[in-house]
Order: C-alpha cells, then structure tokens, then sequence
C-alpha cells in the first residue's frame, strides 16, 4: 500500500509543470515494471517496458493504466538508443516496483543484465525479481484484477505472501541474487505464472468478474547458483525454505489430528542454528520454536490438554519431516541452499581443517533438526460446535 501511494504521488506530479533535474516531469516515461527476455537463437535482448499512464491512474474510469513498449536490440547497452526510437519521452526507471525475467533467460546467465544493472545510478535497492515459465508477451501483455499497476500487483504478492502464508521471503529483490553471485549460497527467487490459457490485453478486463483466469499466481521457486538459473522448487517447498532460512515471518500448517483437519499459524518462528563436528563429521543443529494459532478446528472432540498435545505433536512432526525430505532433496541435486560450503570454509580449529581438505564437505553434513510449539491463542470459541446428534 505504501509503494503504490508513493507511485501515486510520482503520476500526480506528472500532471504539474515545473523541472527535475532539469527535464519536464510530463516529459518523463515513469516506468513501473519491466520484462526481460533473451531469443535463444539470434541472442538479442528482448525487454518489455511498463509505463504509468498518469490521467488513468489518477482519475476513476476505464482506461488503460499501463502502456506496454516492446524493445529488441542485438545488445542491452544498445536498448537504451532503441527505447528511445519508439518512446516519446525520456524514461525515468526510479519507481520500478518489479522485474520479471524468463525461465530460458535466467537459465542462460544473468550476469550481462545484473551488471548493466548495477551500474546504474538512478536503479532502485528494492526491485523485486520474478521468473516466469509462461510467455513473456502474455505477461507483459495483461491486466491484472484489483492492483491496476502490475509492478504494484507483484511486490503486494510477495508482501502478503511473506505476511499469511511464508511461502515467499521479501528477501527476493535483485540485490539479494547480486550478494551471493560470487559466493557458494544459492538464492531462490519467486517463480510466477500466468493463468487462464489467454492474457486479458484490453480494459475490458475491468468488467470481467473471473478473476483466477487471467492472472499471474505464484507457481514456485527459481534456484539460482551464482547468476545462473539451476532447478526449481515446489510452492509447497517453498515455506519450509524460507522457514529454515530463518526468514519465515509467518507460517501456515495443515494437519490431520484424530482423523480431522486442523489449521495452524506460526508467528514468527524462532530459528537457531550451529555447525559442530560429531565423530569426525560435520552437522548443521537446527532448533525451531513458535508459538500457534488454531485457525481451524474440525475435530469432534473438546480442546483439552491432551487434545492440545496432540495437535503441537503433529505440528512438531509434520514440519520436521516435511524439512527433512526438502534438506535430503537438496543434498542429493548437490544445491547448497543453505550456505553450509561457506560456514564449513571459515571455521577455525584442526579438526574443521581435516573436514576442509575434503571435497564438498557441505554435502556429507547431517541435518540434526528439533521443533518445538505451543499453542497460545484458539480463535474466537474454545470449543467447535457439534450440533444436535
């Protein structure tokens, strides 16, 4: 909401006259998110650009809030020349609110485009990075429901996402992939899809009441080794990353208890971590402890001490297996998701120093994983109904 007040502000001033940095601001193509792409076989650099139509946006009515510009040049220094054939006014890339970046793209190397990035002096810190798997001209391509600036859209994904369910880590920007490119930690960026098997491209879309079809939804987790795209991650994977990572602000659970289902958050799970050597062999300890919220209760029984015990019990189970097979599942891809290869190369001590001789001592350490809860809050009624029998 923050962000899309500050956009807000940007497009008001658009509508004024006056000078920045001594451009006209209604002489400035305010972009909010862009695409990017690379044809595998010419390797021209494809990028779409997102620009904030101002009297839409600022002003009720159906009328188009984005303008889409496609641009395609041998090079990306050589975009900046080639935006500047088609679009009529300067671009001004201060208030992007996201990029999206294709599954072939990041699976080629980044390192052409995060450079170029990096030297940029007007780049934005915060910009939230996405893989798509769907066709980048349909993505670029569609309105979305609600948020009428898609940049918007996707940063506010990311955000709830991090707030209800802890699939996402707000941690997801391009400057968290620029921090591990030269160092063994792999980064995982949001992967995002677009629904429906055709994009909404006119502002009919405004009218349409179905809005599943149409949409770009979270589908996953794109594994990045360095600036290279190297696997993928489930969406039911990702929560229990971002929760090992110690990144998890909230994390939501479903559980079979006494053959019923129940529901449950953990707020803000504590996370603690050591490295230490047992019998001449590395292990990462890992010790996660919350507390719970009961969200939903469809057991027939009353919520007793026993009954609590056993609805903490399938929590602290579930959540450590469902860890467990996601750790073994990376040990065997050889992904270093957790930064283990770096925490063994700077530990002091002879013993640390006969584990660093050997070769990818990281992928022989064990998981040594406890979790602990307790349930604090139950929600509005202690006890579910059970109607008449």
């Amino acid at each position: 909401m923050v962000h899309s007040k500050i956009i807000l502000i940007g497009v008001c001033l658009c509508c004024l006259t006056g000078c920045w940095d001594k451009v006209e601001i209604n002489q400035l193509a305010i972009g909010e998110l862009i695409g990017a792409d690379m044809d595998p076989n010419t390797r021209k650099q494809i990028v779409y650009y997102q620009i904030v139509n101002p009297e839409a946006v600022a002003r009720a009515g159906i009328k188009s809030p984005v303008y889409t510009y496609r641009v395609q040049a041998s090079s990306i220094a050589e975009l900046g020349p080639k935006t500047s054939d088609i679009m009529p006014r300067k671009l001004f890339p201060n208030q992007y609110q996201s990029e999206i970046i294709t599954e072939r793209y990041a699976r080629q190397g980044l390192q052409p485009f995060l450079n170029l990035y990096e030297r940029q002096y007007n780049r934005s810190s915060n910009l939230y990075l996405f893989i798509t798997d769907s066709l980048l001209s349909d993505v670029m391509m569609t309105y979305l429901p609600l948020e009428r600036l898609p940049g918007s859209y996707l940063r506010s994904l990311v955000e709830n996402q991090s707030e209800s369910t802890g699939r996402v880590s707000k941690k997801s920007r391009i400057r968290d992939l620029v921090e591990n490119m030269e160092s063994s930690i792999l980064t995982v960026m949001p992967m995002v899809s677009l629904s429906g098997a055709n994009p909404f491209s006119t502002t009919d879309r405004y009218e349409q009441i179905n809005a599943n079809q149409g949409n770009l939804i979270l589908s996953g987790g794109a594994v990045f080794k360095h600036d290279r795209m190297i696997g993928k991650l489930k969406l039911k994977q990702m929560a229990y990353y971002v929760l090992l990572k110690g990144e998890s602000e909230l994390f939501f659970e479903s559980l079979t208890v006494n053959d019923r289902k129940v529901d449950v958050q953990a707020i803000k799970p504590k996370v603690h971590k050591r490295l230490y050597i047992v019998s001449g062999e590395p292990v990462w300890k890992v010790d996660i402890s919350t507390r719970l919220v009961i969200i939903n209760n469809e057991q027939e029984k009353d919520l007793t001490l026993e009954n609590l015990s056993e609805i903490t019990e399938a929590f602290n189970r579930q959540v450590q297996e469902k860890i467990t097979d996601l750790y073994q599942d990376a040990i065997k891809k050889e992904w270093d998701l957790f930064g283990l290869e770096g925490k063994i190369k700077y530990k002091r001590g002879k013993k640390w120093a006969a584990i660093q001789k050997q070769n990818n001592a990281w992928n022989q350490t064990k998981l040594q994983l406890s979790v602990k809860s307790k349930i604090t809050e139950f929600g509005e009624i202690i006890n579910p109904y059970k109607g008449v029998k």
